[in-house]
């Protein structure tokens, strides 16, 4: 039983990490945030607002974009971020 429970955790663990391992790689190239659905499970339980986006899903966008800017305008004026 060992030996067939071994490789399955193997290749389990694996996928696992390449998953992970993406994700990290796709943050790190769209400088994004993981975004989830606005509203998906918190309207199947019955949560009218939305806590992270609060019912805006271009919120997430304008923040970064203004984080962005506001590096632009600090590295312009020789400041750290």
């Amino acid at each position: 039983m060992l030996n067939q429970l071994l490789p399955m955790l193997a290749v389990t663990f694996t996928v696992f990490m390449l998953f992970f391992i993406f994700m990290g790689i796709g943050y790190m190239v769209k400088k994004k945030p993981l975004k989830g659905s606005c509203g998906g499970v918190a309207k199947l339980m019955g949560d009218e607002y939305c806590s992270f986006c609060g019912n805006d899903p271009n919120k997430c966008d304008s923040q970064i974009e203004q984080q962005q800017e506001n590096a632009l305008k600090a590295a312009q004026l020789g400041k750290p971020v």
